[in-house]
């Protein structure tokens, strides 16, 4: 895996490279600043496949040296980990925003990298995939073929406003329920994913949902926000929870974009807005459940007509409907 590690203190640089090969990674190149390591990048014939940044430097910083390196057409998709001293929130958003995958704060374990790297494989390998089936099919192919599993956090390439669902866990992580505790997490469930994914080819879903990610994007407008694709037709948004969100209005937006914009009558997805799911102080309590309970009340429509209640209250209320 041929790794760029672009850090402006010597020491750093040698104590991560010593660490990369005591880790099997062998092909390794250093940068001591952004410029330098923007013009390796245009120098070299062969693409690097990771890229290691840090963020304070003298100059441009990391944050926008990997804006600029997801701008370069080759490197939209190439992970990116951000290893830095840099604990503020802010700075996390900002490198998240800008296209990072990962983050690690200095100092850091071997067994930290070790595990980061690994990921890393991962996600070169999904990509390696992706890129290949979609090259090999033709324009005939594409057309019967069903190349994507229904349940993959698929990679959406012709979506940059997307974080990788594998990125937004790291982000969640990065931050600890504590640093959560002002943001709120809305589930987007397509309800036909299923019966959409077995009428149309693998490359034709890839295309029905990077139209729904653009019409989440528009309908959250100027909003401050991640959105993700978790996989079974379920897409997640982050948002400040001082921000209102009307639920019933940026549902239907999303519905009526999707509908002026419907390929075919098949593909054409209907999407349900969950209510916003909310973080929790317990330090023991996984921070990436904020995604996953948003998802699975986007999946419950019993939330919406009960918003504000209890689950418990919501199983009475349910029973009283019944039993009239």
């Amino acid at each position: 895996m041929k790794t760029l590690v672009v850090d402006d203190n010597s020491l750093f640089r040698e104590l991560v490279g010593s660490m990369l090969a005591a880790l099997g990674y062998s092909d390794v190149s250093f940068a001591v600043s952004a410029e330098d390591a923007l013009a390796q990048i245009d120098r070299e014939e062969r693409p690097f496949d990771c890229f290691l940044l840090d963020i304070q430097m003298p100059g441009m910083d990391g944050i926008e040296l990997c804006r600029l390196i997801r701008k370069r057409e080759i490197y939209r998709h190439t992970p990116v980990m951000m290893l830095t001293g840099m604990t503020e929130k802010h700075y996390i958003d900002r490198a998240f925003d800008a296209g990072a995958n990962d983050y690690i704060t200095k100092p850091f374990a071997r067994l930290e990298v070790k595990a980061r790297m690994r990921n890393i494989e991962v996600l070169l390998s999904e990509r390696k995939s992706s890129v290949e089936g979609s090259s090999k099919l033709s324009a005939v192919a594409r057309n019967v073929a069903t190349a994507v599993r229904f349940e993959d956090a698929v990679l959406l390439h012709d979506a940059p406003w997307i974080l990788p669902f594998s990125s937004m866990e790291n982000y969640l992580l990065r931050l600890g329920n504590m640093r959560l505790i002002n943001t709120v997490a809305y589930g987007v469930h397509i309800e036909n994913a299923r019966e959409i994914h077995a009428q149309v080819s693998g490359y034709e879903f890839v295309d029905i949902l990077t139209d729904v990610s653009r019409s989440i994007r528009d309908a959250f407008g100027s909003l401050p926000s991640f959105v993700t694709y978790a996989g079974y037709g379920d897409f997640c948004v982050l948002v400040r929870k001082s921000e209102y969100v009307d639920r019933p209005l940026t549902q239907f937006q999303i519905n009526s974009s999707l509908q002026r914009n419907a390929k075919v009558a098949e593909g054409q997805p209907r999407v349900r807005l969950g209510v916003a799911n909310t973080g929790s102080l317990l330090p023991l309590r996984d921070p990436t459940e904020l995604l996953h309970g948003a998802i699975t009340k986007a999946r419950r429509g019993i939330y919406r007509e009960f918003e504000g209640f209890r689950p418990w209250q919501t199983k009475f209320q349910n029973s009283k409907c019944y039993a009239g």
